[in-house]
């Protein structure tokens, strides 16, 4: 009776006689029908359960089948999570490892700091947004699948497949099995839409917020014994960014971190330029501020840093260039950052100088890069090709100037060690507590406790220990061999044309008074007004303390660019003509630029239509701001030039590694007892025992410099032009090569302002150089 109520009851079903009526289907379920008549009512309802509870063979088969395919990649798949969940623990332990080595401790937390090298790794990382994505996707799979197999016990690979589906697509109630089920589903699964959509904009809105925070680089930086640049977005930045990461490859890199209140995007794009492969080993991140806020000063840890780079404000007036550096300087010396590190500061006047530096920490550098380069221009005017030879070795890229102390130096002269130090070249000694001696006497023993200012490819290139000398001295290192060339003598009534009005100019005619002799002229021609250019250059002589002596000023105005103004100066008499850069349009280098390359090719045919097959001996010396206009003067044929935005960048890169070598700078453009110089070596009295037919070699040239007391740098390349390419520093000493007639070394030699009493003193070195001798010998407390 019970089974009787608990299965519902089939009727009996009368078999049709109308057999040509129905179809071969109907024919069968018509017999099942009248089987299933023949059965009492508990058979039918055990049949009914068994066909509704019993699962077909061939379904068994399908699944074992499953199964047996599932398992290998089932193991595939797990050792994938494995394999990822293993890579993410090693690179937890690696940044757990780098931010004790750093001691970033003590600027945040290592939650923090993963936040902050998240961010960097964000920035810089190609299609990080995808792998972020797909991380995200998979950790979300892999919890749902394991999720099923705990609760329902489902198998592994049914719930990683079940936890996809819902994923990928919602089946809003396509999965119920009745009608009743599936509006049920329906109705659930669009309030689950809602509500899926109103989780999903809140989660969106949160983190596009962190994404943005990672863009902007709001998060700080949490690292130490770094490098700080405070900078704009300019070219300049870029170069000294580079420069730095050259210097430090073989150091294995380090981290730069570069504050600018320019957005960080614009900063980070400038750096790319199409190609961060320049980095090599180093890192740099960027953030968005004002350097004279302490809290935004501590986005980049100038608190842990171990230099600090500050460039001054371009595009405006000196003065307020200078006010600006000294509004971040007061900011870092109020809080005492850095704690344990240097400063190098960019000033625009030299009279400010004095003031960056009692605002600085000890050690700390003060660099007047205007100066310098218009100095520079001066000096490479002299003779074509000699820009790029000192460029050369004022730049990582290359060979540049260091100071260290070697031991075996003591009772051994300064040309026995020109010899005795494989792979460097001396140039110079600095004793204790005094000022850096450039090309001191050949003749002179060392006491030992000297150090050596050497050229070399880099620190780890410089010998600790003075070996023997590699070539035979004997009868050479004698006071009567040595007979030094007479210094140069500056040519009176020259003419010096100078094209363009900038800051440099003040520099530029100081020099020019040192260089040129009596009853010169210097002739401006430049669109500003004269009284303004009067005014000017009265202040300027005021403030260094330099009155012009040896040349009077004639002005004109006018364009750059009109011929006709250009035609009515004798360019075809000058001595030098310099072109300077209208450094006003800040930024826009590249417009500034486009008026100088006109005005030099205006010169250069002026000069071809008077001077004739002649040409003029007068040595075309323009400036330029912007780097990427360096392909089109060569093009053009022009190879003397002056990039300041790469020679500030490279000045500011040296002197933040090698601080000694302010003392360099300060020797060549301050004291002026050196200069750099082409020469040919039959110009020198002991070449005449050399043989030419069989060679020279680089110690052949050095011996014959050295009894000059001149030290040689570097030689032409064989069939080299007028202005190169140099060969600087030469590795292989011994092995001879060809001389021709044309062939010329790159020497350093004494000027007439050379006396060893000069020497006498320790001071501060800087690259300004106000005419102040009273600071020349003070000593450092």
């Amino acid at each position: 009776m019970a089974a009787q109520q608990s299965c519902a009851v089939v009727a009996p079903v009368e078999p049709t006689t109308e057999a040509s009526g129905i179809s071969k289907i109907g024919a069968l379920a018509s017999d099942l029908a009248s089987k299933l008549s023949t059965l009492s009512e508990a058979e039918r309802c055990e049949l009914i359960h068994r066909l509704a509870l019993s699962p077909t063979g061939k379904s068994e088969d399908v699944s074992k089948d499953e199964t047996i395919l599932g398992q290998p990649l089932l193991m595939l798949f797990s050792l994938l999570v494995l394999g990822l969940a293993a890579h993410f623990g090693g690179t937890v332990i690696n940044e757990r490892r780098r931010y004790h080595n750093r001691r970033a401790q003590r600027q945040g937390t290592f939650t923090e700091y993963l936040q902050y090298r998240f961010g960097y790794w964000y920035t810089w990382t190609e299609h990080s947004a995808a792998i972020v994505l797909m991380s995200i996707s998979l950790a979300l799979l892999v919890f749902g699948g394991a999720l099923l197999r705990v609760l329902i016990q489902q198998p592994l690979s049914e719930g990683l497949w079940s936890a996809w589906l819902w994923i990928a697509a919602p089946d809003g109630g396509a999965s119920a099995e009745t009608a009743a089920g599936r509006l049920v589903g329906l109705i659930v699964s669009i309030g689950g839409m809602l509500v899926f959509a109103l989780l999903m904009s809140v989660i969106s809105e949160m983190f596009e917020e962190a994404l943005r925070t990672f863009r902007l680089g709001t998060i700080p930086v949490i690292e130490g014994n770094h490098t700080v640049i405070i900078g704009y977005v300019t070219p300049t930045l870029r170069i000294l960014a580079k420069e730095l990461c050259a210097a430090c490859e073989s150091e294995g890199g380090i981290l730069i971190a570069v504050l600018s209140p320019m957005p960080k995007p614009e900063v980070e794009e400038l750096l790319r330029d199409g190609d961060a492969g320049w980095m090599k080993n180093s890192t740099i991140v960027v953030r968005s501020g004002d350097a004279c806020k302490a809290e935004d000063l501590a986005k980049v840890a100038v608190q842990g840093a171990k230099k600090v780079i500050i460039m001054s404000k371009p595009g405006v007036c000196r003065e307020e260039a200078d006010a600006a550096t000294i509004n971040v300087l007061l900011t870092l010396r109020n809080n005492g950052w850095p704690r344990e590190g240097v400063s190098v500061v960019q000033c625009q006047l030299v009279r400010n100088q004095g003031l960056f530096k009692r605002l600085l920490t000890d050690g700390s550098q003060v660099v007047t890069v205007n100066d310098f380069i218009g100095e520079l221009m001066v000096q490479c005017s002299r003779q074509s090709g000699l820009v790029h030879a000192i460029r050369s070795v004022f730049s990582f890229e290359n060979d540049e100037f260091y100071i260290q102390h070697v031991q075996g130096t003591a009772g051994r002269t300064v040309m026995d060690l020109l010899f005795a130090l494989p792979n460097t070249i001396l140039i110079g000694i600095k004793p204790p507590d005094c000022e850096l001696e450039v090309l001191p006497s050949m003749d002179r023993t060392l006491k030992g406790d000297e150090e050596l200012c050497v050229l070399a490819k880099d620190d780890s290139a410089i010998p600790r220990y003075a070996g023997p000398s590699s070539v035979d001295l004997s009868g050479q290192i004698d006071h009567s061999n040595i007979v030094e060339r007479s210094p140069d003598e500056p040519l009176a009534g020259q003419t010096v044309i100078i094209l363009g009005w900038n800051n440099s100019i003040g520099a530029i005619l100081g020099e020019l008074d040192d260089d040129v002799g009596q009853d010169s002229r210097v002739i401006i021609h430049a669109p500003e007004t004269v009284s303004m250019r009067v005014e000017f250059i009265e202040a300027a002589q005021k403030r260094r303390k330099h009155f012009y002596q040896n040349f009077s000023i004639k002005h004109s105005q006018g364009p750059l660019g009109a011929r006709f103004r250009l035609e009515e100066l004798p360019l075809e008499t000058a001595s030098m003509i310099l072109i300077l850069a209208d450094e006003s349009y800040d930024v826009y280098a590249h417009a500034a630029d486009s008026h100088t390359l006109a005005a030099i090719v205006q010169v250069q045919d002026i000069l071809d239509e008077r001077c004739g097959p002649a040409k003029s001996s007068a040595v075309i010396m323009p400036q330029l701001l912007d780097v990427s206009i360096e392909e089109t003067l060569i093009q053009t044929g022009i190879h003397n030039y002056v990039l300041s935005g790469r020679m500030a960048a490279r000045l500011l890169a040296v002197i933040s590694e090698v601080p000694k070598a302010t003392c360099i700078i300060d020797c060549l453009t301050k004291h002026k007892v050196f200069r750099f110089s082409i020469a040919k070596l039959p110009e020198y009295p002991a070449a005449a025992s050399l043989n030419f037919s069989e060679g020279v070699s680089f110690n052949d040239v050095t011996m014959v410099a050295a009894l000059a007391n001149e030290v040689v740098l570097g030689w032409s390349k064989l069939n080299a032009g007028e202005v190169g390419p140099w060969e600087m520093n030469p590795k292989n000493r011994t092995e001879k090569r060809p001389w021709p007639e044309n062939a010329r070394l790159i020497v350093l030699r004494r000027t007439g302002k050379w006396k060893p009493a000069s020497y006498r003193g320790a001071r501060c070195a800087s690259v300004a150089h106000p005419s102040d001798e009273r600071r020349v010998c003070r000593r450092i407390e």
